[in-house]
């Protein structure tokens, strides 16, 4: 590994550490360069296609598209798979007015019983975590039922909690179930970016899906149905407010 790479490397840590996504993903785009420059490849290939993945999660199209012209044009023979996953979003309402609130050691003890309760929720589901991000989470399911019970199961833990402690934090959630390209264990494309787009404009404590991911099945209360227009896409998608109570 060159000297470049190890400082790229290094510089990834840190930007991790701080929780700042995009910068993360900027300094993987130019640590995917550097491999390529060496001849690294498949290195080159899960750099790219994690940059790729993080850009499109934060609606950074022309980086990721930089990033995607970048892997599709110089590795040859790295072609992400398409898959189909139901994928969810979670983010934490109002997070920076809450460690304003409680002070950042609060905060931290606060972030670690979220993250430790959401993760079991999705061990119990089959969810994969692919991405946390600060306050939220990516993952994939196999199918939208164990997404929309894992999103029900996290929802009432943290009411719960709320009504015996007095405290929880309130979540937004969006599911999606979509087309997604796949190659090692990252997903990416628009399916993922509607993903996300929906879990934005969720509000505290909802569940918030496209009817597509929920037309085959049953037994659930839902809202009535309305047109959403999500952001930098251009079709506007059908929404329903999964009741989980």
């Amino acid at each position: 590994m060159s000297e470049a790479a190890k400082s790229l490397r290094s510089a990834l840590g840190l930007w991790r550490d701080a929780d700042a996504p995009h910068e993360a993903a900027r300094t993987r785009l130019l640590l995917g360069q550097a491999y390529l420059t060496e001849g690294e490849t498949e290195s080159a290939a899960m750099e790219l296609d994690a940059a790729r993945s993080t850009f499109e999660r934060l609606g950074a199209l022309p980086d990721a598209k930089r990033a995607e012209d970048l892997l599709q044009r110089t590795v040859h023979g790295v072609v992400p798979a398409r898959a189909l996953r139901t994928f969810m979003f979670t983010d934490i309402v109002g997070s920076t007015e809450l460690i304003e609130a409680i002070g950042d050691e609060a905060w931290d003890g606060l972030l670690r019983w979220h993250d430790e309760s959401l993760r079991h929720c999705f061990d119990e589901h089959g969810g994969e975590e692919l991405d946390h991000a600060g306050d939220g989470f990516f993952v994939a399911f196999p199918e939208p039922k164990a997404a929309i019970d894992c999103a029900s199961q996290v929802q009432r833990r943290l009411a719960e909690h709320r009504l015996e402690h007095g405290f929880a934090p309130r979540i937004r959630i969006g599911v999606h179930a979509a087309q997604a390209m796949s190659s090692r264990g990252m997903f990416s494309g628009r399916g993922v970016h509607a993903a996300a787009r929906i879990a934005a404009i969720a509000d505290g404590g909802e569940i918030l899906t496209s009817v597509e991911t929920i037309e085959d099945l049953e037994g659930l209360r839902i809202s009535e149905p309305r047109v959403a227009t999500l952001k930098e896409i251009a079709e506007s998608v059908q929404v329903v407010s999964i009741d989980w109570h």
